[in-house]
């Protein structure tokens, strides 16, 4: 139903546009359109990526559960302090999705007007009560719909990252201290199976994650070319930090994980060498050529998600704002 009424919305917003004189009059159609653009990229993966997903996820849980049985004091610590940090990142999302909804039906609340552009007008029909009704259900649906799907999918991927992040550096930890065969392959076999999450997780996002970067990356340019004209609304209020709240945040956490995932090796390569048979020498060596392809976040079209390809995006972000405003001095 969200995905139908999406492409209603967009339709009727596209239609808006196209009679707009000029630039700056569009530019609240081209934020919505761009805005559910993204969401729906998110509803894509909850509807036909979920299974996938679901698994790469109860993967991490049975690796959290299985690292936790080793006793280990730093593992245990550090999934302690993990989980709070995906809690408290459970918390923010929420109050983000009530601030964007908010933001969104402010319009409709407040005086009773149709928050989104729109084309015919309601007033301008035969039946301006009926359409407004439809109009209004419709752009109900699809602004709580769209936030709640978009935000809570970022989190999710955040999160996962995080957590991927903190068992990796468990993993090492578990790799280091082993000592006996019998200790090492436990360790090597959650090593496998986490670096197996880690991509499956990976393999979910990627060849889509550009249409979610859209909203992303998109609605902040819009949205600071529109303050700097004057023309500013609660959707510009929570719509245009959306680079900073949404995609630093993934680079950052997803650079945390790769980080981690190639100390593993590092970790193998401290083990007790000279005391090991070579059975569990050629292990240790199989977790270092394991790690030097360290787990990442990829988009297609952009590589690696991280901290590269944060400075690039956001130096490319810049120079096509500045010839936005270039362009609307002119």
């Amino acid at each position: 139903v969200s995905i139908v009424s999406n492409l209603f919305v967009v339709s009727l917003a596209i239609m808006d546009c196209l009679t707009k004189n000029t630039y700056l009059a569009a530019s609240l159609g081209i934020r919505f359109v761009t805005g559910i653009v993204g969401c729906s990229t998110a509803q894509f993966f909850y509807i036909y990526r979920r299974r996938a997903l679901g698994t790469s996820l109860r993967t991490m849980a049975i690796v959290s559960k299985d690292l936790e049985a080793l006793k280990n004091p730093f593992i245990s610590a550090e999934l302690y302090r993990i989980a709070g940090q995906c809690v408290r990142l459970r918390r923010a999302v929420l109050a983000y999705i009530t601030m964007v909804v908010v933001s969104i039906l402010l319009p409709t609340l407040l005086d009773g007007q149709l928050s989104m552009p729109t084309w015919p007008r309601p007033e301008d029909t035969s039946a301006p009560r009926l359409v407004f009704a439809a109009m209004f259900t419709i752009q109900l649906v699809t602004g709580t719909t769209c936030p709640i799907a978009f935000y809570s999918f970022v989190g999710i991927l955040g999160a996962a990252h995080m957590a991927c992040g903190a068992l990796f550096r468990g993993a090492g930890a578990a790799v280091a201290v082993a000592r006996g065969a019998a200790e090492l392959r436990t360790a090597v076999r959650l090593h496998a199976v986490l670096c197996e999450a880690s991509r499956l997780l990976d393999a979910v996002t990627s060849d889509w994650l550009p249409m979610l970067f859209v909203g992303v990356l998109a609605l902040p340019i819009q949205g600071t070319y529109d303050a700097v004209q004057g023309q500013v609304d609660g959707y510009l209020l929570s719509s245009a930090p959306i680079i900073v709240v949404v995609f630093v945040p993934l680079c950052f956490s997803a650079q945390a994980m790769s980080d981690a995932s190639s100390e593993v090796g590092l970790c193998a390569y401290k083990g007790s060498w000279p005391d090991e048979d070579p059975r569990a020498r050629y292990m240790r060596t199989m977790v270092i050529m394991r790690a030097s392809h360290p787990a990442q976040f990829t988009c297609k079209g952009l590589g690696a998600v991280g901290l590269p390809a944060c400075q690039s995006v956001l130096r490319s972000w810049f120079s096509y704002l500045q010839m936005l405003l270039n362009f609307a001095k002119n």
